[in-house]
């Protein structure tokens, strides 16, 4: 076939074939690599491979892989795909397959030799992989027009609309944006559509590069620090109903320099989002599991508040707390009797779904009394109920989360962590209340 008479898709995926190697950075640390490779195989198959290797902190490396496979034939539909995500104590996997026209997930988590099976509403194929690329290739859109696609999300076992936005076009191709979570939010794309840098959060400069400087990193100079001074002890902080902080130390437009917090902190993201975005089973939320339905049986009251303080108070029997000993799956965390603070938030997300309940886990700072009173990373839950968004921290078994909890995004999370180990960050009290 003449090129020119080549369809526009397999165009644009023939421009996408060969390896591409990313050094990953954090301001000057050279901290992981990302590794895509696409090519077609001896049967005329796509494959589309990524992988993102993360090393923040000693001998605790993270590396996410993709493997998608979609079929010689049009409509090219996805044939078979392998996601896997490993660090710190968790292993997850699923290996999708499309059999007899419907798609099926086989589940791992960390637990040896067990493995679930979860059916998956997906529809998908090289036309829905590459819709943006082909829509840049076929339309050559103007700064600030948008595109939706959908894309499959492996943790969340579901098809997702990601919104993507043309910054500019310049000599190397299209700046773009998208606001997906964990992924880049702009890229620099060349005139193949292949990424040439990217900005993940605005905390991670992604760029070019060959192999070997790829995947040389270098040792993490800068010790993650997880907790915050805050100049004033907090007397009885469970029993907060209102607190007002000045934020010191921060300089950056997405970080507030002050919080007026109160009890209930539910976040901007369960505000903004959809409950049924936050129900149903997920790689970290084995809903359908024996052992998580049991426990939910247990936990049933007659009316919904009930059974959420009931969900609460069985998700923080079931874990005693060992800090920096994350087990890194829900499974395991039953199994051993033990971890942290995102174990228990797991496990409540795992169990109010499994009864019914939209929830999803939040992640920000909290208050910790000691010889030195501080923030600290942690993490807790919102559940939907009565038409409404309710905080509950089952690591202090609080159905009333009180005012000391601070959530935060992504990227203040991240930009938090980031302030802190360049720069020394701390709050000041400058009001509180009680209930």
């Amino acid at each position: 076939m003449v090129e020119s008479q080549r369809p526009a898709l397999l165009r644009i995926a023939d421009g996408m074939l060969g390896e591409q190697w990313y050094r990953i950075g954090l301001q000057t640390d050279h901290v992981g690599f990302m590794y895509n490779h696409a090519y077609q195989d001896h049967h005329g198959q796509w494959h589309f491979v990524s992988t993102t290797h993360f090393l923040l902190e000693d001998n605790a490396p993270n590396t996410l892989t993709k493997h998608l496979v979609f079929g010689a034939n049009a409509p090219h539909a996805l044939k078979h795909a392998r996601y896997s995500n490993q660090g710190r104590g968790q292993r997850f996997m699923a290996e999708v397959d499309r059999l007899e026209g419907a798609y099926m997930a086989t589940v791992e988590r960390a637990t040896q030799g067990e493995a679930t099976t979860v059916e998956l509403d997906w529809s998908f194929d090289l036309a829905t992989f590459l819709a943006f690329e082909h829509w840049l290739a076929t339309t050559q859109p103007q700064s600030g027009a948008q595109h939706v696609i959908r894309s499959p999300d492996f943790e969340r076992l579901r098809m997702q609309r990601r919104t993507y936005r043309v910054v500019e076009q310049n000599q190397d191709g299209y700046l773009v944006e998208n606001n997906a979570p964990l992924a880049p939010s702009q890229t620099q794309l060349d005139r193949r559509f292949k990424p040439l840098r990217l900005n993940m959060a605005g905390v991670f400069n992604v760029v070019a590069a060959n192999e070997a400087d790829a995947i040389a990193l270098t040792t993490f100079r800068q010790k993650t620090r997880y907790l915050f001074d805050v100049d004033t002890r907090l007397l009885d902080h469970t029993s907060l109903a209102a607190l007002h902080l000045r934020v010191n130390g921060v300089d950056h437009p997405q970080l507030p320099q002050e919080l007026r917090l109160t009890h209930n902190p539910v976040s901007r993201a369960a505000l903004r989002g959809d409950p049924r975005d936050h129900s149903g089973e997920e790689l970290r939320f084995p809903i359908t599991h024996p052992t998580i339905q049991t426990l939910v049986q247990r936990s049933m009251a007659n009316d919904a508040a009930a059974t959420i303080a009931r969900l609460v108070e069985t998700a923080h029997q079931q874990i005693d707390y060992a800090e920096n000993q994350p087990a890194g799956s829900v499974l395991t965390a039953l199994a051993e009797g033990r971890g942290e603070c995102t174990d228990y938030a797991d496990l409540f997300t795992t169990m109010a779904r499994a009864a019914g309940f939209p929830a999803r886990n939040v992640y920000g700072l909290a208050y910790k009394d000691g010889p030195q009173p501080a923030f600290m990373f942690h993490a807790w839950n919102e559940v939907f109920s009565d038409g409404r968004w309710q905080a509950v921290d089952p690591t202090w078994n609080q159905v009333q989360v009180d005012a000391s909890h601070i959530p935060l995004s992504e990227t203040q999370a991240a930009l938090m962590m980031l302030a802190n180990n360049t720069g020394q960050v701390s709050f000041s009290v400058l009001g509180k209340e009680y209930f």
